[in-house]
């Protein structure tokens, strides 16, 4: 899996808490938000989060070197904060 996220075609999406869902997100996870920020390691494979991107939406991109039980755990733990902020 490349990348992987959420935006209106979702059952719940909230347009208005996209913003609070990526940071929570990012605080949860400890995955950076793509803003241009010194956080973000800009190293080829290191996970980020985008917002608005190519999908539009929150995407946890570059997952790509994420072992299958990393992915698992991102995904379980990923969907728990979108509930938790989309209801």
């Amino acid at each position: 899996m490349v990348n992987f996220g959420w935006n209106k075609d979702c059952k719940g999406w909230k347009e208005k808490n996209k913003w609070q869902f990526a940071e929570a997100l990012e605080t949860a996870l400890n995955i950076p938000i793509e803003t241009g920020n010194k956080r973000y390691k800009n190293d080829g494979k290191s996970p980020y989060i985008e917002v608005d991107g190519a999908y539009g939406g929150v995407r946890i991109r570059r997952i790509t070197w994420l072992s299958e039980k990393e992915h698992e755990k991102l995904i379980v733990n990923s969907e728990k904060i979108y509930k938790e902020i989309m209801g």
